[in-house]
């Protein structure tokens, strides 16, 4: 498997235990560094105050552990209080943004390393020790909302998402006040567009339940049950265009099986194809509703080398300008 890297989108919204709580990122950040009051506080200097307890929680000689998943992260990061280093994780408080790189991987295995050039050169890796990549990590916290945005970079063969949401699950609730907020992966519209724009139908797959009376011959004795059938239509060839889908749709769904019309199965799924990617994506027939993954490689220049993550760091903050106001339908403040 190749070491492909990719983007997840979510959204964070936040939960209020009570109705009378002021429902804005704002207020719980108050919470969090003791604030929580009607003193008059700079809006910046709240969010850098959140950054230190952010970097205060991760920067430990402990790596924070999910034993759950078995995953584990860490930051490696410079004095927060100097402007000239070269750090790990940066704030944009005048953005209200926190991105940079995160160290994570999985641990609770125990396995052996070996040289290739030496098989003699033989360590050996202990259910405590965790097997690591860096992740390019964003998160939008804009003050007068509910809503926060979140990038997560991972690998075809590597990734941090779990453990990351359940960080920030627990960072952004406070005792009474805020309960643990609902994190949704989220698919950007011209993600989806641009798949679509490239993509071609692979498969139909028709599934449902069929009673024993009904699917086998009358003379054929046997005690009544049911049985799943599946039907997947594959083309011979050349794959639908989604324009050829469309067309064909209707009467393949006209079609029957033991005298069950196949559009009225209860699953119906379909599978589509990325031809820039070869990436296959599922989506439900009846709503055409499908979730691509976000291929950096067609989107930046991958070297597989430290100048990856300056790319994938231009391209997450001009998708995050795109996607606002898919994110913030209500004319909430974009930068506040």
């Amino acid at each position: 498997m190749t070491h492909e890297q990719k983007l997840t989108v979510y959204t964070i919204k936040l939960k209020p235990k009570k109705k009378n709580v002021t429902n804005t990122n704002k207020w719980l950040f108050r919470n969090i560094v003791n604030k929580a009051d009607t003193n008059p506080i700079d809006d910046q200097i709240l969010f850098l105050d959140i950054f230190k307890k952010f970097i205060y929680l991760l920067d430990t000689e402990e790596m924070y552990k999910d034993s759950s998943n078995q995953k584990c992260m860490t930051i490696n990061q410079a004095d927060v209080d100097r402007i000239d280093v070269n750090a790990n994780i940066i704030p944009h408080a005048d953005k209200f943004i926190i991105e940079g790189k995160i160290e994570g991987g999985s641990f609770g295995r125990k396995r052996n390393k070996i040289s290739t050039a030496n098989k003699s050169d033989k360590s050996e890796v202990t259910e405590n020790d965790a097997i690591t990549d860096l992740f390019y990590f964003m998160i939008y916290t804009p003050l007068n909302s509910d809503k926060s945005i979140m990038f997560i970079h991972s690998y075809s063969d590597s990734n941090i998402d779990n453990i990351v949401k359940h960080f920030w699950k627990g960072f952004l609730s406070y005792a009474d006040v805020f309960g643990e907020p609902t994190i949704k992966r989220f698919i950007p519209k011209e993600i989806i567009a641009d798949f679509k724009s490239e993509a071609t139908v692979s498969s139909l797959t028709f599934s449902t339940d069929i009673p024993s009376e009904s699917l086998l011959d009358k003379t054929y004795k046997t005690k009544a049950q049911n049985f799943n059938v599946t039907i997947k239509i594959t083309p011979i060839g050349n794959e639908f265009t989604i324009d050829e889908f469309e067309k064909t749709l209707e009467p393949i769904q006209k079609a029957s099986f033991s005298n069950f019309t196949i559009g009225l199965f209860n699953k119906k799924r379909g599978s589509l194809r990325d031809t820039s990617t070869n990436k296959t994506s599922p989506f439900e027939l009846d709503t055409f509703n499908i979730k691509p993954s976000i291929t950096l490689s067609k989107y930046i220049s991958i070297k597989n080398d430290e100048s990856d993550f300056d790319e994938i760091k231009k391209y997450c903050f001009t998708l995050l300008e795109n996607i606002k106001p898919e994110i913030y339908t209500n004319h909430a403040v974009q930068n506040r």
